[in-house]
């Protein structure tokens, strides 16, 4: 599947666009990590509308002799170069798209932003030619506000659970593979280990499943010996930190590395299996219930000491309580004793291991 259109990145890319559309110069935030792929993306996806003249990557000259250059511009020896002759000099109405503005470069293209967005008011929005600015690890709190012709985004809080799952699931049934109970608790555990880096989530496919219940190794072997992983930084300009489902995480990769002293990846793997597995024990334990019943289990049961007409408003606990008390059936016994104890390694936020989660007594789909 196409990560660029799931939900989040297309609605991203939406944005620019529509931005564009107005007539404005358009900044995209982006990390170091990032930026090169986005700029890819937006190129792909800009071409069928726009002429793309780009993508430019910067270099130390100043932005103005940078576009003088690139465009083609020629001086006029009765004046000096400026952002308004630059303009009136660009033969055709286009998106000039200008990637890789790191921190080095970062103030002379600051400045000169707002003089070029200050120009373009001068001419309508179909004749303006548009600057794309994708900028590469700038802090987001460098970055310009919105003013006339001139937008800002952030690529932050753009992919979320729901676009990281759909990817998980769509790249297995592409495969033959049925999303069952098992390959949703899979795609959960990636989602929510990998979170917003798909190359991450790309390796960790590969994986075999049960390497995924020791979050630590499993991280550091999709990441294996990928510079891009290994030279992730703490902040999110430097890839390491981001906006997830409105939470600010921080990149399993760099837990990883630095050790994860706060067991987090074991939180995030008990937080999958929790999301999976507690509805699935849920109605695990409505069938034992039923079970239960039809052992001929006598009613009204005393629970905690109120009385019980149905054992279906029965906890898991007090089931097996009452199936060793009143003799049911060993295996009814011994379910109950695997689900109780699973149940509450999972309400202690103690993550289960790979052969209690994949266990196929305790998965379930939602069907009664």
């Amino acid at each position: 599947m196409d990560r660029w259109s799931l939900p989040g990145p297309a609605g991203f890319i939406a944005e620019v666009i529509e931005a564009l559309r107005e007539g404005a110069n358009v900044v995209v935030g982006a990390s170091l990590p990032g930026y090169a792929a986005l700029s890819v993306a937006l190129e792909e996806r800009l071409a069928d509308e726009w002429r793309i003249n780009g993508p430019l990557t910067v270099s130390d000259l100043p932005p103005l002799d940078e576009l003088y250059a690139a465009l083609e511009v020629e001086d006029h020896p009765s004046s000096r170069r400026s952002v308004a002759s630059l303009l009136a000099n660009v033969k055709s109405k286009q998106v000039i798209l200008v990637t890789g503005v790191g921190i080095p470069q970062w103030p002379a293209w600051r400045g000169f932003l707002d003089d070029y967005a200050n120009a373009c008011r001068a001419f309508a929005a179909i004749e303006r030619s548009q600057l794309l600015v994708i900028t590469a690890g700038v802090p987001k709190v460098q970055l310009p506000n919105k003013a006339p012709a001139l937008s800002p985004l952030i690529w932050d809080g753009v992919v979320g659970e729901a676009d990281v799952f759909s990817y998980v699931i769509q790249f297995w049934r592409r495969r033959g593979r049925r999303a069952d109970a098992k390959a949703k608790l899979i795609a959960r555990i990636i989602t929510r280990l990998a979170l917003w880096d798909f190359d991450l989530i790309d390796r960790m496919l590969d994986l075999p499943p049960r390497d995924l219940f020791d979050p630590m190794a499993a991280i550091l072997a999709a990441a294996g010996n990928v510079s891009a992983l290994q030279q992730l930084g703490i902040p999110w300009e430097e890839g390491g930190l981001a906006d997830f489902d409105g939470e600010n995480l921080q990149h399993a990769v760099a837990l990883a590395k630095n050790g994860d002293a706060k067991g987090e990846l074991a939180m995030r793997l008990w937080a999958a299996q929790a999301s999976e597995l507690l509805p699935a024990l849920e109605i695990k334990r409505r069938r034992l219930a039923q079970r239960m019943k039809d052992a001929r289990l006598p009613l009204p049961v005393k629970v905690n000491g109120e009385s019980i007409d149905d054992l279906m408003d029965v906890e898991i606990g007090p089931l097996l309580h009452l199936a060793r008390v009143h003799r049911l059936p060993p295996d009814i016994v011994r379910v109950a004793e695997k689900y109780s104890r699973l149940r509450n390694k999972l309400a202690h936020l103690c993550p289960l291991d790979a052969d209690e989660a994949l266990d196929p007594e305790v998965l379930t789909t939602y069907r009664q």
